[in-house]
């Protein structure tokens, strides 16, 4: 599935290097990742998520406080398989961070003798790395969302994780057919923790149905829990992986930073969309 981000011809694997028939290759690296992410796609030195950014989420994440995530996604994937279907389901994940979710579902799969063959992409290198030195057995690529090495119509599912949307690139990618599930907060997501950082909070949340009039939407799940921190360095992690870490004011993130536990909503909307 994996094409040549220069001249999008076919990459072939040949040992640990990945070569198209214009002789572009590209190498895997010790722990089992490829960049394909070209510097005229780079917005920065360094894009995406550093290196602080990936371990607080990859720490937080590994406490399974966001399971409830996982195992909704993992849901939604196995209902919307064909039934009798015994070919293996090509799957991407656009944004796949340190790969948390992708790796989860990939041993999900697994236990249910599904065969698939599944790609991570991000346009963060140090996530990437750190996705491929944890999960095995996923194609894990430094990449674009604005310009994904896969091949046109080849994709069973496309997932996009709290991550920005590319509508033309997805439509090209999918089958026709095949499933675009939208990952989004919902309007009382970490709710809690809000409160105590500001001291006006909205609840809004954004929904990808008008920015994806191109596909056929299907319908909203809604995964809603509490879930209760019991570590001041795990609630420092979770503020520390999201946006607020950039526009909260300093004495919302001491009080927030001083807390040993944090008990807060879990509230996130798959939106799932067909070609």
């Amino acid at each position: 599935m994996i094409i040549c981000p220069i001249c999008k011809e076919k990459l072939i694997k040949e040992g640990r290097t990945y070569r198209c028939s214009k002789n572009h290759s590209f190498d895997l690296s010790k722990s089992g990742h490829v960049n394909l992410l070209l510097d005229n796609q780079k917005h920065s030195k360094m894009p995406g998520d550093d290196k602080d950014m990936v371990l607080s989420r990859k720490h937080f994440l590994e406490k399974n406080y966001y399971k409830g995530i996982s195992d909704k996604l993992n849901e939604i994937i196995l209902r919307n398989i064909p039934e009798n279907s015994d070919k293996k389901i090509n799957i991407l994940d656009i944004g796949c961070g340190e790969g948390y979710y992708t790796g989860n579902l990939k041993n999900f799969l697994d236990k249910n003798n599904i065969q698939s063959e599944i790609i991570g992409i991000d346009i963060s290198k140090e996530a990437v790395i750190s996705a491929s030195k944890s999960h095995k057995g996923i194609n894990w690529i430094v990449a674009s969302a604005t310009n994904i090495p896969v091949c046109d119509e080849s994709l069973d599912f496309i997932i996009c994780m709290f991550a920005k949307i590319i509508p033309e690139e997805k439509m090209r990618t999918l089958k026709k057919g095949g499933k675009l599930i939208i990952v989004s907060t919902g309007e009382n997501h970490l709710l809690q923790m809000k409160e105590v950082v500001y001291e006006n909070v909205r609840k809004d949340f954004y929904s990808p149905i008008e920015d994806l009039k191109i596909f056929k939407y299907l319908e909203t799940i809604n995964c809603t829990y509490k879930t209760f921190i019991r570590e001041n360095e795990s609630i420092k992690n979770l503020f520390n992986m999201t946006p607020y870490r950039w526009r909260s004011p300093r004495e919302g993130i001491e009080r927030l930073f001083s807390l040993n536990e944090l008990e807060t909503f879990v509230d996130v909307n798959f939106d799932i969309f067909t070609k």
